[in-house]
């Protein structure tokens, strides 16, 4: 007589639905990554983006239009070891972020501390109001 284990089935549907996350490719499942937070404030801009992990020199930033282009690599790094569990994603990085207005290509500074990555944008001239004089 063959007994039913349930036991055994829903360790076999755990393994499946592993597999599938670990095999799926990251751009097919939704990933908004790096997150990221704007600041606005007397004409500035902060953006704050949580890259942890990252080295600068993996990174690029790019102005393009009006959108800041964050473009680099999460590489993995524990390549000699095996996982028992791994919730982290490696793997190209790239996050375009349309600003709120154009800004002054002379003036934008960026830096990575700690895993969060700011870039600090000014204002374009061209696009501050101006004030009009009534003659």
């Amino acid at each position: 007589m063959m007994t039913y284990d349930i036991f055994g089935d829903l360790f076999d549907l755990r393994n499946i639905v592993d597999k599938f996350f670990e095999e799926t490719p990251s751009r097919l499942r939704r990933r908004e990554y790096p997150f990221v937070r704007i600041y606005e404030g007397n004409d500035n801009l902060e953006v704050h983006a949580v890259m942890p992990g990252v080295d600068s020199k993996d990174l690029s930033i790019n102005l393009v239009d009006n959108s800041l282009l964050i473009e680099g690599e999460k590489k993995e790094d524990y390549t000699d070891h095996p996982y028992i569990r791994k919730e982290r994603l490696f793997g190209n990085i790239k996050k375009s972020v349309k600003l709120p207005y154009r800004v002054d290509t002379n003036k934008i500074n960026a830096s990575l501390t700690n895993g969060i990555l700011t870039v600090r944008l000014s204002r374009s001239e061209d696009t501050k109001p101006k004030k009009i004089q009534i003659n």
